[in-house]
């Protein structure tokens, strides 16, 4: 199929219509959001010269002005889907919800903000499925498949979501399929289904942290491969970009939603004192350290992918991606990029299960607590000394401090230095930047922090 100069008529006249009919011959809701391999395979356009157009004429990506023009998910319309029967089902839970429990406005409004946040889930990762379709099975693997969509979408909202939230999130969500079952052909609750993996886990406390050994075993086996393990990307590209998501979980230990949200290229600071700073870092503790969190490893092979970054035009995400809203992989898909990596070096946690971000982040807390807790007590010592009564306040104005981040790194390099031999810069980054003159600086900072 020979592909056609796109415009702006393009996009507002003629792909709406061409899609729409194009759905309603596959048999889907007119205002489905389809997949880019959907629109590039039903259309006369490539997906990727749609969202550039898109991006330079409107500065969105081709699912956000699809969106726009009511394709998926809408927060201008009272229900974010227009499948008559799930609308039907949607009215039918709420006045259940008002008109026999009683529930307050307020409640209703929550209620509400769930469903749009199910279905954000629901296109952010490419589910093509309703969520009353999500509630009837046929046959056993239709019930398992249900069963994993309810998973994914948890799992979407728990990343996404603080922890209050999650808990009315997942109750409302299960509380759909309890009340409609009375009305619709529901036969499985797929939200308890999947709850019961989920609280498994969380009864378990802490999640079980990788260990140094197996990131070496992740890192060699990247080296090693001679196919990407995920289907339809280039080996170089995501070797790049494991990397540079294995080093990043391991420098600063992030939570998933902020390695979605983070732009390095303004939130990451190098030279003598590198950091990075977590603008909404909630559940703040001391703990869990400050927003402006020392760069305990790799600080510079992550400013050499930053020069790279801005160098071809990235937009700054640490793992880009032109289809979601966010402009960054979602979590799910890179704990699945995690997982097959895993697969590939035979690495599995404690469990038995294959690591995700969560495990690396409890890796780097448990390295970063033992060198605060080592910073603690040498601040105990001179607060002592000087015979200060209250070494919390000293400790609480020396954290914020540059001297102190520099301190802290100190000691956390006898944590952090050891984990891995980094090496080389991958060959997508050392065909645009020098490498020679990152690994000169790492040298000058490593030599600075040990004289300081």
């Amino acid at each position: 199929m020979s592909r056609n100069r796109i415009d702006k008529k393009t996009l507002e006249e003629q792909l709406p219509v061409i899609l729409r009919e194009q759905l309603r011959h596959d048999g889907l809701p007119r205002d489905h959001l389809p997949a880019w391999e959907y629109i590039t395979a039903n259309t006369r356009y490539s997906a990727e010269g749609l969202n550039n157009k898109c991006q330079e004429i409107y500065g969105q990506t081709l699912h956000e002005f699809l969106r726009d023009q009511g394709f998926g998910a809408r927060s201008n319309g009272k229900w974010p889907t227009d499948d008559d029967q799930t609308v039907q089902s949607l009215e039918y839970y709420i006045q259940s919800l008002e008109n026999n429990l009683g529930f307050a406005d307020s409640t209703i409004d929550s209620v509400k903000t769930t469903i749009n946040r199910v279905y954000e889930a629901i296109h952010n990762e490419d589910l093509d499925i309703e969520i009353l379709e999500i509630g009837h099975y046929e046959s056993e693997e239709e019930r398992t498949t249900n069963i994993q969509s309810a998973k994914i979408i948890i799992q979407y909202l728990d990343e996404q979501s603080a922890d209050g939230t999650m808990q009315n999130y997942t109750k409302y969500f299960s509380g759909y399929y309890r009340i409609v079952k009375n009305q619709y052909r529901i036969n499985i609750n797929p939200v308890e289904e999947a709850l019961d993996e989920f609280q498994f886990r969380r009864s378990r406390g802490d999640p079980s942290p990788v260990t140094e050994a197996q990131i070496r075993d992740l890192w060699h086996t990247l080296d090693a491969l001679e196919e990407c393990p995920v289907r339809g990307y280039d080996l170089k590209q995501w070797r790049l970009w494991m990397k540079v998501l294995l080093i990043f979980m391991m420098a600063v230990g992030p939570r998933s939603n902020e390695i979605e949200r983070i732009d390095v290229t303004e939130q990451l600071e190098f030279g003598d004192d590198p950091y990075v700073h977590f603008v909404e870092r909630k559940n703040l503790r001391l703990d869990e350290g400050p927003q402006k969190i020392p760069i305990m490893m790799g600080a510079s092979f992550l400013e050499a992918y930053v020069d790279y970054i801005e160098a071809i035009g990235g937009n700054g995400k640490l793992v880009p991606s032109p289809q979601s809203d966010s402009g960054c992989r979602t979590p799910s898909t890179l704990n699945n990029w995690i997982e097959e990596l895993s697969k590939e070096a035979g690495v599995r946690v404690d469990d038995g299960s294959f690591p995700t971000i969560q495990n690396f982040r409890q890796l780097w807390k448990n390295l970063y607590k033992e060198a605060l807790q080592e910073n603690r007590e040498q601040i105990k010592f001179v607060s002592e000394e000087a015979g200060t009564k209250t070494p919390e306040v000293d400790e609480k104005n020396y954290l914020s401090a540059k001297r102190n981040r520099r301190h802290i790194r100190e000691l956390g390099r006898q944590y952090f230095d050891d984990i891995l031999e980094i090496g080389d810069l991958p060959d997508l980054v050392s065909e645009v930047v020098d490498q020679d003159e990152y690994i000169s600086r790492q040298t000058t900072i490593s030599k600075y922090d040990s004289e300081a």
